[in-house]
């Protein structure tokens, strides 16, 4: 299961680690969020070997704001701290996958 970050953790969590983080933005408003939220989790559970986190961007806009998140759900895709892909809307679980074992 994805680990829920808080904006305080969000540089040690992400910005500083040395591999693959994939962090899913959402809200509990967000249909769309709540229908992608167990793909993502169930992915988190076949790749351990890529950090999967979520944030709150109801309760942490600092991180979203700075990255320009603009509509979700959105997972960015950071590889040793730096951002190198960015997936708006619901995936289905079989492209998540894909794009999870491009990281590996």
């Amino acid at each position: 299961m994805a680990k829920e970050i808080k904006d305080a953790e969000f540089n040690k969590e992400v910005l500083q680690n040395q591999g693959v983080v994939f962090v899913d933005f959402w809200a509990p408003w967000c249909g769309p969020c709540l229908m992608m939220a167990p793909v993502y989790d169930r992915v988190a559970k076949k790749y351990p070997a890529i950090k999967f986190l979520k944030v709150n961007t109801t309760e942490n806009m600092e991180q979203a704001g700075k990255l320009g998140v603009s509509g979700i759900p959105c997972i960015i895709i950071f590889k040793n701290g730096k951002e190198v892909e960015r997936l708006v809307g619901v995936r289905p679980e079989p492209a998540l996958e894909e794009i999870a074992k491009k990281y590996l």
